[in-house]
């Protein structure tokens, strides 16, 4: 009899431990974008009562299925960051510092660099702080599935030093989440 009792409580212990292992493999692969829920995220503006703006997440249906491979999932994500916000979330005082004349050419992910290829449209108008918004937006829509990952922008099949028609931002390396860390509400940025 206690023999038989040993050996439940193994059983258990080894279903729990498996029942563990899968729901970390499950959560890996949400997080790697490999199994998706159907919902991607894109980065617009808000602007705070003492006129500051920073980066805010808004989420859109997918519309993809789970086999959707991940450079697909982003290059959907960017046509929607490019679309700019809806009707609704304009209302709510949403912005973008994206042309809606741009257009995402392709994307490709090789180990932690994810390579977005834009229309030249994307360098198009603004300031230093919209040229600058505008590729937060682009790293952070970006980067949704691995926040460690990095982006280099091409335009129209060529990688580029700088960005802009002033070449007011060095692009020559990959950008990285942190690089626009004062786009984060709670964080010092001028507009």
């Amino acid at each position: 009899m206690g023999n038989s009792k040993v050996s439940i409580q193994k059983k258990i212990v080894v279903g729990l431990l498996v029942l563990w292992v899968v729901l970390v493999v499950v959560v890996g692969l949400i997080r790697s974008g490999i199994i998706s829920s159907g919902r991607v995220v894109i980065y617009f503006f808000q602007t705070n009562q003492n006129g500051k703006a920073y980066l805010v997440e808004v989420e859109r249906d997918a519309k993809l299925s789970f086999r959707t491979d991940l450079s697909e999932k982003i290059m959907f994500a960017l046509t929607e960051l490019i679309a700019g916000p809806s009707q609704e979330e304009s209302s709510k005082g949403l912005i973008s510092c994206v042309p809606q004349d741009a257009r995402v050419l392709s994307v490709k992910k090789e180990g932690d660099i994810i390579y977005v290829d834009f229309s030249q449209e994307i360098e198009y108008g603004g300031g230093i702080w919209e040229i600058k918004g505008r590729l937060a937006q682009i790293v952070f829509t970006s980067t949704q599935f691995d926040p460690d990952d990095g982006v280099r922008i091409l335009i129209e099949g060529k990688e580029i030093k700088s960005f802009s028609g002033e070449g007011i931002t060095d692009v020559e390396k990959p950008m990285y989440r942190n690089d626009f860390s004062d786009f984060l509400k709670g964080e010092k940025n001028e507009r």
